[in-house]
């Protein structure tokens, strides 16, 4: 609605509307022309046949070519036959009908259920965090190109790793194979040493935290929005902390209600660095084995995005993750960076290994930025 007022398209989209609704309106009127012509058509059409059917077997059984008995056993039979058939070409669209909802509903009951107990492997011991990549692949279903092409690299635990890319270089979709998102098409994820697709989906996303590019909070309290998904008791002072360390527990004290303050669908009543960090602050009460941070602090001004910079590097120590990002300054200090494009590794390595590799994106990315930066300091100097 907003999108629509912002660029005064009202009138297209009532024309656009009308235009489509006009055209349910014919079809529903040719389908209720076609209801109310076929039904008294087929009643006058099988009476006739059966008055006839009543006659002409009457006129028998009066010359005595058939027993009286015989036309009441011929009457009873034209009734328990006419009728049914009649009602047969009803029944078949009905079946036609069920039979797609049928289908519709088994595709769902099929699907393995995602619990504890759906994996090959059964852990009883929480995922200590190594991720292993060989030459993984993967194409959407509905897709025909290869989104990630022979990916392979390898983490140990506690490690983090940074990738780095234009947009559509595969970066979200290579984190969306860790949680199974989607399923790799090709290749192997190794997990602690073990395939993924032999865990339970259920144990694997509850070793991984996702603070994900566009946050999504549920029309509920702010508190239950942090505790959505940590599945243990928590106390207040726990979520406090939580709150302080992801820089939003002084703006949610700044709420009438405090955190018991309730959020709009998709938290349309905070703006998105409040939104980013409260989802931050979910994250880090989950307090999970392997972190994926999309882009996590997109959404926030530069003094909110080295508060959150700090907590994100305190939450990090002594865990697997995976920065999404694109700036150096975000992916600088981890173990190894991926610098991916149209789905491919292109460079590898720590930050002082690229920026000694002239001539790489890396290189060139960091270039651009620092110009960019130098620029910035030097006009805001001016200005002062």
């Amino acid at each position: 609605m907003r999108v629509v007022k912002a660029f005064a398209r009202q009138g297209y989209e009532k024309e656009k509307f009308d235009k489509d609704n006009w055209k349910k309106y014919i079809k529903g009127k040719f389908l209720l022309l076609m209801h109310s012509l076929f039904w008294p058509l087929s009643d006058i059409v099988l009476t006739t046949q059966m008055l006839f059917g009543f006659v002409y077997a009457a006129y028998m059984a009066i010359h005595g070519e058939i027993t009286v008995g015989d036309y009441m056993a011929y009457i009873g039979l034209l009734l328990w036959l006419i009728f049914p058939i009649r009602n047969l070409g009803r029944l078949i669209v009905q079946t036609s009908t069920g039979m797609v909802s049928y289908a519709r509903l088994m595709e769902i009951t099929k699907q393995t259920r995602e619990d504890l107990t759906s994996g090959k492997v059964q852990p009883t011991e929480p995922a200590r965090g190594e991720i292993e990549f060989k030459n993984v692949s993967f194409i959407y279903s509905d897709g025909k190109q290869e989104v990630i092409k022979d990916i392979s690299f390898h983490i140990k635990p506690g490690q983090s790793i940074a990738l780095l890319g234009s947009t559509g270089s595969g970066k979200t979709s290579l984190v969306n194979l860790l949680p199974r998102f989607h399923e790799y098409t090709s290749g192997e994820i190794l997990l602690d040493g073990v395939d993924l697709k032999d865990y339970p989906r259920k144990y694997l996303r509850e070793q991984i935290g996702i603070v994900q590019q566009e946050p999504f909070l549920f029309s509920r309290s702010i508190r239950e929005n942090i505790l959505y998904g940590v599945g243990r008791s928590v106390t207040q002072e726990e979520i406090e902390a939580a709150a302080k360390a992801a820089a939003v527990h002084d703006v949610i004290l700044s709420f009438p209600d405090g955190y018991n303050t309730i959020v709009g669908e998709k938290g349309v009543t905070l703006s998105g660095g409040q939104k980013q960090r409260v989802t931050i602050a979910r994250t880090i009460l989950k307090n999970p084995k392997i972190l994926i941070l999309d882009d996590s602090t997109s959404s926030v001004d530069t003094e909110t995005e080295a508060e959150i910079r700090k907590a994100l590097d305190d939450l990090m120590e002594h865990r697997t993750t995976f920065i999404i990002a694109h700036r150096i300054q975000s992916v600088m200090k981890a173990d190894h960076i991926l610098v991916l494009d149209k789905g491919q590794i292109i460079q590898k390595g720590n930050h002082e290994e690229l920026l000694t590799q002239f001539g790489g994106m890396y290189r060139k990315i960091y270039d651009i930025q620092t110009r960019i930066d130098e620029e910035l300091e030097q006009e805001i100097a001016r200005v002062n």
